[in-house]
């Protein structure tokens, strides 16, 4: 018998107590043992899904958004606890990666009849503090959006909110000098932009041609070069289209591996991790190996 923690965070606007009774109802039907929390702070995710650790629950599911599946993945990396998510947030990165679907119905049965896989985590170093990251750690341009879209605007609009704000913001886009060590390699290079993926759907609706693998063992590393909003356009579409690790042919961007990245601007710059806005730059990435074990639909 498979024994769960279901864990939610109420939310304004969202029935998050609801789809977290309603997912232990369900995997109790299909014949798991399943104890449920609903907690009023995020960081209480996070300690709940720790207890669940200590008691040796099979599986945590967290019923939420990025913000949510991040304090329950901190909570499992490196243990034998499997993650399983039930989507309900606005961008829902690393349940979209794995392709979880958004009704609920449908992922739970994701959870009863899915894949287990084993991926990689990224830990960085920011403002002094260590956080875990899933999907991708973003210096720039991005973490200015996501410091600009506020719940209300989300819980409203939805991912329109980031789009509407990304258009807002793109005018700011300019490059900006960055110190950037690769493995011990150091480079200085203008940047509007740099991503450290460990998957490849950061957001858009597109992910890049060269495929961001999260179980290879490496980050990807993606600096985006462009001042002004059609260079930024124009950069943007070249980095999605790059086949290649080095600098592409128009030299707006560069993409290599990595164990690990060291990065300095002057002035400092906003961070962001799986979504949220974490602090400034410099910053300190690094890989951690096969950290966590996720379900994913079967595949074919």
């Amino acid at each position: 018998m498979i024994r769960a923690l279901v864990l939610g965070r109420r939310r304004k606007g969202r029935k998050i107590g609801q789809a977290v009774r309603e997912t232990r109802g369900m995997l109790e039907a299909a014949g798991w043992r399943v104890d449920s929390e609903v907690v009023r702070r995020k960081r209480d995710l996070r300690r709940a899904a720790a207890r669940g650790v200590k008691a040796k629950v099979d599986v945590v599911v967290a019923v939420g958004g990025d913000g949510a599946v991040l304090q329950v993945v901190n909570a499992l990396a490196a243990t034998r606890v499997v993650l399983g998510i039930v989507p309900m947030g606005t961008g829902n990165l690393l349940a979209g990666n794995l392709g979880i679907p958004r009704r609920l119905e449908r992922a739970v049965d994701v959870l009863v009849n899915g894949h287990r896989r084993r991926i990689d985590l990224g830990r960085l170093t920011v403002d002094g503090k260590d956080r875990g990251f899933a999907v991708a750690c973003g210096v720039g341009f991005d973490a200015r959006v996501m410091q600009a879209t506020g719940t209300s605007a989300k819980r409203r609009w939805g991912k329109l909110a980031y789009v509407a704000n990304a258009v807002r913001e793109v005018r700011h886009v300019r490059n900006v000098t960055h110190e950037i060590t690769i493995d011990g390699v150091h480079t200085t290079t203008e940047a509007a932009q740099v991503f450290i993926a460990n998957f490849g759907g950061m957001g858009g609706l597109v992910e890049p041609r060269r495929k961001i693998r999260p179980d290879d063992g490496l980050l990807d590393v993606i600096i985006v070069r462009a001042s002004g909003p059609l260079p930024a356009l124009l950069a943007g579409w070249e980095a999605l289209r790059q086949r290649d690790l080095g600098e592409s042919a128009p030299g707006h961007v560069i993409r290599a591996h990595a164990l690990e990245v060291r990065i300095e601007t002057d002035p400092p710059r906003l961070v962001e991790t799986d979504g949220s806005v974490v602090g400034h730059t410099p910053i300190t990435a690094t890989i951690r190996r096969a950290a966590l074990t996720v379900i994913e639909p079967a595949r074919a």
